[in-house]
């Protein structure tokens, strides 16, 4: 049975506006109304609950702050009655949700959408069905735009320190532990210097990096490292082993004491 916050906050989705002369204007507000149905979707779906819920620990205030979304081949039944469909297929695919041969990238995948003023930008999946082909991804993500980060409503209060994740997964993870100024990067979309002047701007002066210590998230590390450096943003690195990521922690030590230690304890890095 779905919990009763779910049950109480299943709501009909407004219709999809129709395709007039501010083509940019009404495909945002088309993209953020695919996300809202994948967000309800969710809300009916036990096994996506479960695996958000038990096997990732996010309660369900998290899930619903963050209009995490679910998409299997039932969603798409959402889309039969919409005008001109050929034209809304045209828009999922110039904005990422629908791939280049017509397939929803994110079937069979809990949804987190990215954010940035507002709007949806972007989405990243973790496939927990196996309604999809087995060759498919089990990371499907979009961007629209190239410069957004999970979570950068938390710079609005212009935090000294932030701590970045690899992944919103494990973002939400930290956050869910109570651990508010966190954000993360998307999909495999390396740190740019558009990330540090956005963080720069937001009077950002210390970045804690939480990457499991692999030989290829280290080499991430560095890189990050050397464009924070030229902002004059300060780098220290939380220390886990090769091995275990934020979410391998949190699982290990669901009380969140280890995580919360860890980051206190960050080490400054490449001379910073």
């Amino acid at each position: 049975m779905l919990s009763s916050h779910f049950q109480n906050n299943v709501q009909d989705i407004a219709p999809f506006l129709p395709f007039t002369a501010d083509l940019g204007s009404i495909e945002q507000q088309q993209i953020n109304q695919t996300y809202d149905i994948y967000a309800n979707h969710l809300q009916k779906r036990e096994l996506a609950l479960r695996y958000l819920q038990n096997t990732r620990g996010l309660s369900d205030d998290t899930i619903s702050r963050f209009k995490l979304g679910f998409a299997d081949k039932s969603v798409c039944e959402k889309f039969k009655d919409i005008d001109n469909p050929q034209a809304f297929r045209g828009m999922l695919q110039r904005t990422g949700v629908v791939g280049p041969k017509g397939h929803m990238i994110f079937l069979g995948s809990v949804i987190i959408p990215i954010k940035k003023n507002g709007n949806v930008v972007g989405g990243v999946g973790r496939r927990i069905s196996d309604v999809v082909r087995l060759t498919s991804t089990p990371y499907p993500f979009h961007l629209i735009d190239d410069e957004a980060l999970f979570n950068t409503d938390c710079l609005n209060d212009k935090p000294n320190c932030v701590v970045l994740c690899k992944s919103p997964m494990e973002a939400l993870i930290a956050l869910g532990q109570g651990i508010e100024e966190v954000i993360s990067l998307v999909g495999d979309v390396d740190f740019t210097e558009a990330h540090a002047k956005l963080l720069k701007s937001h009077k950002v002066k210390l970045v804690k990096i939480a990457f499991n210590q692999s030989s290829y998230y280290l080499q991430k590390l560095s890189a990050i490292s050397l464009v924070l450096k030229q902002h004059h943003i300060r780098c220290k690195v939380v220390e886990l082993p090769d091995w275990q990521d934020v979410n391998a922690l949190c699982l290990y030590d669901p009380s969140g004491k280890l995580l919360h230690q860890r980051i206190r304890q960050a080490q400054p890095y490449g001379g910073h």
